[in-house]
């Protein structure tokens, strides 16, 4: 009911026919409304952390416990929420591109361009926990849509998404016992010095702003897909998937700008770990997902196919991954955002 009321709340506030006015203006106003919803979930992500991390050091919560749960799945709160808004509404392909693309967009692009950038640590015991969650997590996940298609159905239930979300209960509790035994949580707390309303008026505010900027980001979708006839999932693998990856790409390039080259590797495979459990659990738990035809002849291939040379990088490096690493990632990924547009060009 929670997420249903949220929904229809918004659509009450910023209803679908304010974004076919606009489209109806002009669709250069769509795409500046796409843009500036990119915009407020950055902020809104960003103030989101902040706040629930801040309230979380003045309750004396360990920043293990912040690091693990909180800034995680605060940076994942735009594809989250994207998705789930998405599924709710009916749009599938959105939901799933969304996220799937998320997962590329993470591993292919932001973690290829650091790598090139820069040499990034190796850490052996995120690899060995955290990496193998990514490795299981995304390849089981690739394989049950094949299984589900087997068995005459692109339908991923209700069910199976309370299924993965149990799995990311799981995830959770791990991952609070291997942090306590990591050293040092790859989150810095000591600029959080702020009041308790004031932390939790930046954490509601955050939060609103993502609820906010992922109904724009939808409206603004949905018109430009059928402006240009081009299907919603194509859009949500690409554009939608690099706009809510944003938090992630800031926090990459960051982390290497501050010397914290430690906290990028973390980042990365704990946002794709949650877009796979969190993002796609949470889609399917509250409408079901269907699996339209062109995730099964490229999204799901290319998803595997990062996991699996990603994984394959981590296991042969010794103490920092290679730099020529990040040409094979970033080279895959422009040729699957082009493979997506050039397939609607020979159409």
């Amino acid at each position: 009911m929670g997420t249903e009321f949220r929904c229809k709340t918004m659509e009450t506030l910023i209803p679908d026919g304010f974004f076919v006015f606009l489209a109806g203006k002009n669709i250069l106003l769509v795409f500046l409304s796409l843009l500036i919803s990119f915009l407020v979930l950055y902020k809104g992500s960003d103030w989101f952390v902040d706040g629930a991390a801040g309230v979380a050091k003045i309750l004396k919560i360990p920043p293990v416990i912040i690091g693990a749960t909180i800034v995680s799945l605060g940076t994942t709160a735009p594809e989250a929420t994207v998705s789930i808004m998405a599924a709710f509404k009916g749009y599938s392909g959105l939901a799933m591109g969304n996220s799937v693309g998320s997962v590329i967009c993470n591993t292919a692009l932001i973690f290829g361009l650091c790598c090139c950038i820069s040499r990034i640590p190796a850490d052996k015991f995120i690899i060995a926990h955290q990496g193998k969650v990514k490795f299981f997590a995304g390849l089981s996940f690739v394989l049950l849509c094949y299984i589900l298609l087997i068995f005459g159905t692109s339908y991923i239930s209700r069910t199976i998404g309370m299924i993965i979300l149990a799995v990311l209960c799981w995830y959770i509790v791990m991952s609070v016992k291997w942090a306590k035994k990591h050293d040092g949580s790859g989150v810095d707390t000591s600029l959080h010095n702020s009041s308790k309303p004031v932390l939790a008026a930046l954490f509601l505010t955050g939060l609103t702003l993502i609820i906010v900027g992922s109904r724009v980001l939808i409206g603004s979708t949905v018109q430009i897909c059928d402006y240009f006839n081009i299907p919603k999932s194509v859009v949500a693998a690409s554009v939608v998937a690099f706009g809510t990856s944003v938090p992630e790409l800031v926090t990459g390039i960051a982390s290497l700008a501050k010397g914290h080259k430690e906290i990028m590797l973390g980042n990365i495979i704990g946002a794709n770990i949650l877009n796979i459990l969190f993002v796609i659990g949470a889609s399917a738990a509250v409408a079901g997902l269907t699996i339209e035809r062109q995730f099964y002849y490229l999204h799901l291939p290319v998803l595997a196919l990062v996991i699996l040379l990603f994984s394959i990088f981590s296991w042969v490096s010794k103490t920092t991954y290679k730099r020529w690493f990040g040409i094979p990632l970033l080279a895959i990924y422009a040729i699957y955002i082009v493979l997506q547009y050039l397939e609607l060009l020979t159409k």
